[in-house]
């Protein structure tokens, strides 16, 4: 196994004997070397010269120890394979490195074949997860610019239709409006599981914008109702409201709220057969309240939660076929899909749940469901209440 002409190693050890040997080794290898006598200088040659793909670190250093200096590299996320040079009694010490980014240690003194065997090794490790993440990179890529793409035609074929369906262009009768409404609904649905697409990886990234001010829950949840009123009816299902009194202020990011409740509802049109029913409800609850609540035990509570003196309570209650119980715990992972089943069911991509979950925690609530095999479902929201 040869060297590649564009690896350079960095060599770090306070022995002058031990850098001037290795790079005399190793530059008659094929490699490009460069030496470091303390980590004082390492760090500067790394920072310099940021073309490094191995390094060869020697753990103990007066000044800046290898530990010191392997932290370091680490938090300016360098590909560079990092092998730990240890002395006698310093190998649990080059274990717990290896656990903290190094790829490999080798004790002293060492024979120069296995040192190369092991930079080779390393080097081979860092290639391959080079190559890993340049291919998982190139698939988000993908999907996101492909979602895109996706979004804005969609955008202009629901405009066109809805231009249709209120007869801007001439008459339409009363079943080819069903037919147009069913496409821009189809279309709309599409459009949802892109926009959760994005927003799940905005989360990932830490690029997630939220405008968090106080809203009144009663009016929010209203005004998201009052959207599902005609597709509810279209299929033959009474969607109701059950508001409580109160001002149930909370704080939130109004059209991430929003989305949340969107997709519960949408979930329950989808899964409650006609004739069925859906009754979303929103109550002002006391703390006490809220801590006798039977919140399942795999549901993260906030921090804060035993200190809170009020919160609001928003559920979505349907009357399909429910969740088998055993799968209840993961339904809000992405990509789960649960198998509960309807006449009318259109699939989906599994993260809409996932979405709901993220904006929840974000708001510092909780979300949860129960439900039971042919008896229904019931997803649960609880937020603070925002201080008078």
């Amino acid at each position: 196994m040869s060297a590649q002409s564009l690896d350079k190693i960095l060599i770090v050890d306070d022995e002058p004997e031990i850098t001037l040997a290795l790079k005399l080794f190793l530059d008659d290898n094929g490699y490009t070397t460069s030496i470091a006598s303390s980590g004082e200088t390492a760090l500067a040659l790394f920072e310099s010269e940021k073309d490094y793909t191995a390094i060869l670190l020697d753990i103990k250093m007066p000044g800046i120890d290898g530990v010191t200096v392997l932290k370091r590299i680490q938090d300016s996320r360098s590909d560079a394979a990092v092998v730990m040079m240890s002395g006698h009694g310093s190998e649990d010490l080059a274990v717990e490195c290896m656990k903290k980014g190094a790829s490999d240690y080798i004790s002293k003194p060492f024979a120069f074949a296995d040192m190369l065997l092991r930079i080779e090794m390393a080097l081979i490790h860092r290639r391959e997860r080079m190559e890993k993440q340049l291919l998982q990179q190139e698939k988000e890529d993908f999907v996101l610019m492909l979602s895109h793409d996706m979004k804005n035609p969609l955008t202009a074929v629901i405009g066109s239709i809805d231009i249709i369906r209120e007869e801007c262009l001439g008459k339409v009768n009363e079943e080819q409006k069903e037919y147009l409404q069913s496409a821009i609904d189809s279309c709309n649905e599409v459009v949802t599981m892109i926009d959760n697409l994005l927003d799940l990886r905005k989360f990932e990234l830490g690029k997630f914008q939220m405008a968090i001010q106080q809203y009144n829950a009663h009016d929010l949840v209203d005004k998201i109702a009052n959207q599902f009123a005609r597709p509810a009816k279209h299929d033959g299902i009474e969607l109701s409201v059950i508001s409580g009194s109160g001002s149930g202020k909370i704080a939130v990011d109004r059209n991430a709220f929003n989305r949340v409740i969107g997709n519960l509802l949408g979930n329950s049109l989808k899964f409650t057969p006609e004739g069925g029913k859906i009754i979303i409800s929103c109550h002002s609850i006391s703390g006490r309240e809220a801590h006798t609540l039977d919140i399942p035990g795999y549901i993260p509570l906030p921090p804060d939660f035993q200190a809170q003196e009020c919160f609001v309570k928003v559920s979505v209650r349907d009357t399909g076929n429910g969740i088998p119980h055993d799968e209840l715990e993961r339904i809000f992972d992405r990509y789960s899909q649960f198998s509960r089943k309807s006449e009318r069911e259109r699939g989906g991509a599994g993260l809409g749940l996932a979405y709901c979950k993220l904006v929840i925690e974000r708001f510092n609530g909780m979300i949860w469901a129960k439900s039971e095999a042919e008896q229904g479902s019931e997803f649960t929201i609880l937020l603070p209440c925002c201080s008078e």
